[in-house]
């Protein structure tokens, strides 16, 4: 596969040819930071709760987990894999091929496995648990836990066009899923995966100049938040280009002109780019 391919579509829309999730099994292993996430993306795709089994490192962890999103706490990770359609594992990367390892024997010959582990590579993951299995790599971010996410796919050399169609609604409420290459997961990791952190400080420095500058903290929370994320909407509905809309708001001589010609001044776009190079060169060397 040599393109990124966008697989976006409108989850209240009518897909008679689509999988039927209700009938889909999922076992997640490591509910956390990232599984958690992931856990509930797939419950608002239609995975019934009592479908989607989650198992962590102790029975409370995996009870506290499944309460948290709505999912069924499995009694151990056995019983969470037995007869599982689709396997996430969320754990560390330097956990990953420990855990394949202990767990291969159990999970089904016919499911597709999920990694959520950075700078572990298909042929690693597909080595390690045995040959002809199906695996997939998913490099999600944090806002797929409101729906506003990004998560890239790597498609393993087993993996069936059914199964490929399947993880893609396994993901249909996360936002956006592509198909990318194991090679384009690193700049995937700046221009998304890391990129929510970047948003985040961004937002933060606009807003304690929001205060500097004399509004209350909670106006200018609510301000700047609600402007970022009109701006971002204006784009995606409209398809308008950045700069044809950034020159759209830019009058001659107008306050926002001189703004813009301050973030220049300071070098904002180039740290922005030094930001994103930083964790796709990050990405490579946790790879190699």
């Amino acid at each position: 596969m040599d393109d990124t391919t966008a697989q976006t579509q409108d989850p209240d829309a009518a897909q008679p040819s689509g999988p039927d999730l209700a009938a889909v099994t999922v076992a997640v292993i490591g509910a956390g930071n990232m599984g958690g996430p992931v856990a509930a993306t797939m419950l608002d795709a239609g995975v019934r709760p009592d479908r989607l089994r989650i198992a962590n490192t102790s029975a409370d962890s995996s009870r506290r987990a499944a309460e948290q999103v709505g999912a069924t706490a499995a009694d151990s990770r056995q019983d969470a894999l037995a007869d599982a359609d689709v396997v996430v594992l969320g754990v560390k990367p330097y956990q990953i091929l420990d855990l394949i390892t202990e767990l291969r024997d159990l999970i089904p010959a016919d499911a597709v496995m999920i990694s959520l582990a950075a700078g572990t590579t298909l042929a690693q993951l597909e080595d390690t648990l045995a040959a002809g299995r199906a695996v997939v790599r998913a490099m999600p971010n944090t806002p797929i836990s409101v729906g506003e996410g990004a998560v890239g796919l790597m498609r393993g050399s087993s993996v069936t066009d059914a199964q490929h169609q399947l993880i893609h609604a396994l993901f249909a409420r996360a936002g956006v899923a592509v198909d990318i290459t194991e090679e384009q997961v690193h700049a995937f990791i700046g221009a998304a995966g890391s990129l929510a952190g970047f948003a985040f400080a961004i937002i933060e420095a606009m807003t304690e100049e929001a205060v500097r500058q004399g509004l209350r903290r909670d106006l200018a929370d609510s301000l700047v938040q609600q402007t970022m994320r009109g701006a971002a909407t204006m784009l995606l509905e409209s398809g308008v280009h950045p700069a044809v809309a950034k020159a759209g708001v830019c009058s001659p001589g107008g306050t926002t002109a001189e703004g813009y010609a301050a973030l220049e001044r300071e070098g904002v776009r180039a740290g922005l780019a030094a930001a994103m190079d930083a964790a796709a060169r990050r990405s490579r060397e946790l790879t190699s």
